[in-house]
């Protein structure tokens, strides 16, 4: 997709640091709809040809940056759009591109000094406000993050995409009815989102309200059951509702399809790891047990559950092996 106005990137990977089981993958392309300005103004001097193959050479510096945005090529986009600035130290476009990216790197006070030098030369576009707002999510500020979420909203509030950030936004807070609510919202302006009925799963367990839980789950999952890039989340939800409610063989299979289901999750083979052995199958246990850790290696709790399986399997040697890594990770002393 090429984007010759001040088209906009939507990474809500950032939300891999709110609180765990959030949803971690997809690359939205979103449009701001607003123009961006010329880079240099129209020169009227005798000098009018040599400013005007100067202004297209530093205009050009920006246009080739949103063309590697355009192909998530963002390490080699970052020089282009400082050189820009160097020419146009004032260009809120150059400024609010460079925070973006800033974003995309994960620093997100850059990320937002960034915006801040982009609405002192003009005013922030609905998308850069989100952005903005993702970065104040990211320190993380939740009451802020909040607030200019609903900023964004003000100036667009058809964008489905800002709806499930304040989503997001609200779930970390731990203002799950109301995270529900904007996710709600979202669904309506996009409707068989799979990423924000997830969501909505993961809230309602919060809430203790599995049978809600597992419905938004099931609809997430009958959702994507066509396409070809799969989403793990309602996936583990549905497992993970299932193992809460005893019903252990009926979450194996969706388990099963989660661990298959890139990114790899350590999550995917500890809920297994432990369907597996409440059900008697130990030895699977152990293997899937052994690549959570191999995942998450400084987790106390699964060489907790994987020392108890080795036990059950008659291996005391390696099952007080990992009672001591657990005593080191948590800290404590063990009996």
């Amino acid at each position: 997709m090429s984007f010759p106005s001040r088209q906009r990137f939507f990474l809500r990977s950032s939300w891999q640091r709110c609180p765990v089981y959030l949803p971690v993958v997809t690359l939205l392309l979103i449009s701001a709809g607003a123009t961006i300005a010329q880079a240099s103004a129209t020169p009227g001097t005798s000098q009018a040809t040599d400013a005007k193959d100067a202004g297209a050479k530093t205009a050009d510096k920006l246009d080739r940056a949103r063309q590697l945005l355009n192909t998530s090529n963002w390490e080699n986009a970052g020089p282009l759009v400082k050189a820009y600035l160097d020419m146009h130290p004032n260009s809120a476009d150059g400024h609010a591109l460079m925070g973006l990216i800033l974003y995309r790197e994960r620093q997100p006070r850059a990320s937002m000094a960034e915006y801040l030098r982009a609405s002192k030369s003009g005013d922030l576009t609905a998308f850069d406000l989100r952005i903005f707002a993702m970065d104040c999510a990211a320190i993380p500020d939740s009451p802020e993050a909040e607030k200019w979420m609903l900023r964004s909203i003000e100036k667009d509030d058809r964008a489905a995409a800002t709806w499930e950030a304040l989503g997001h936004v609200r779930f970390a807070a731990q203002h799950y009815e109301l995270a529900i609510e904007a996710l709600e919202h979202a669904l309506q302006l996009a409707p068989r989102t799979v990423s924000a009925e997830a969501l909505i799963g993961l809230a309602n367990e919060r809430l203790a309200q599995p049978d809600a839980a597992e419905t938004a789950y099931r609809t997430a999952i009958q959702w994507q059951a066509d396409r070809a890039e799969k989403d793990a989340v309602p996936l583990l939800g549905l497992g993970r509702v299932l193992i809460g409610n005893n019903q252990l063989a009926a979450a194996i299979p969706w388990l099963q399809q989660a661990e298959k289901t890139p990114p790899p999750s350590s999550e995917a083979h500890e809920l297994l790891g432990l369907a597996y052995s409440k059900t008697g199958r130990q030895t699977e246990a152990a293997e899937e047990l052994e690549t959570a850790i191999h995942l998450q290696p400084k987790s106390a709790r699964l060489h907790l559950m994987l020392a108890k399986v080795y036990r059950s399997l008659g291996k005391p040697e390696k099952a007080d092996s990992e009672l001591k890594l657990y005593s080191a990770l948590n800290g404590d002393g063990v009996q």
